[in-house]
């Protein structure tokens, strides 16, 4: 075990060729290799993490896996999830038992067979024949995704979505739109069409810690216009607002 300025490292944890900052905690069992953690990550045990940025006070349950993946801060998961060549936004709630941006195997070839990309079977000798994770996997922010859903390759989630549990998402998902099922179907918008258009100018998820503790009654209630009009007025403060939407 190693105690760190508000850290912990167990003794127990494989860590290579990894940038992280004296607060992160990293627990038993855990696999951090060629990774950049920001300040307040928390690993959690049997987790691996490799080639990805995790940023601040994410929180990464057990049993994780995430490979070749940037994760935004303050972004947390749940437990089994599991995490591939994605860009994952910031303040996001991943529920367990997730599928993020797992490989494609290409069906309009002979065949779908794993040889024609992995050497474990000693049929291929070289490269792999095509790229498995050539398409992107994009997560917005402030998206909900639930308990066994899988966000497949080639996806792009908006800002403010909702996935529901046991969701398969094959297409992208417009901002504040809940989706569920096989494949993934819209229910409905979380709001109006004019309060969406105006939560996606403000970009709250990028304000600081304290701006937010000082305005948690704004953000626990409904996005009325006297609310939206007051979090536009913190967010043009602190240059989070963007009048294009952008």
């Amino acid at each position: 075990m190693s105690q760190q300025k508000n850290g912990y490292v167990d003794e127990s944890a494989f860590i290579k060729d990894v940038t992280f900052e004296s607060s992160c905690k990293i627990y038993k069992g855990t696999r951090v290799i060629n990774s950049n953690l920001g300040e307040h990550v928390a690993i959690n045990d049997f987790t691996v993490v490799q080639n990805s940025e995790l940023c601040e006070r994410n929180t990464i349950q057990r049993n994780n896996s995430i490979y070749n993946s940037k994760i935004g801060r303050y972004t947390y998961t749940g437990r089994n999830t599991h995490i591939w060549n994605a860009e994952i936004g910031a303040f996001n709630s991943i529920s367990w038992n997730v599928g993020i941006g797992g490989a494609n195997h290409d069906y309009e070839k002979v065949t779908t067979h794993a040889f024609l990309y992995s050497k474990d079977f000693e049929i291929i000798k070289e490269a792999p024949l095509y790229d498995r994770f050539q398409e992107p996997c994009i997560i917005g922010n402030d998206v909900w995704i639930g308990c066994n859903a899988v966000i497949c390759r080639d996806v792009i989630v908006g800002d403010g979505a909702v996935i529901a549990a046991g969701a398969v998402v094959t297409k992208n998902v417009e901002p504040y739109t809940i989706v569920a099922g096989v494949p993934a179907r819209t229910l409905k918008k979380r709001f109006p069409d004019e309060i969406i258009q105006e939560l996606q100018k403000c970009k709250w998820w990028k304000l600081g810690p304290d701006i937010l503790s000082n305005n948690l009654d704004l953000f626990n209630t409904k996005p009325t216009k006297a609310v939206l009009k007051r979090i536009k007025e913190i967010c043009i403060e602190n240059n989070v607002y963007y009048s294009e939407g952008k």
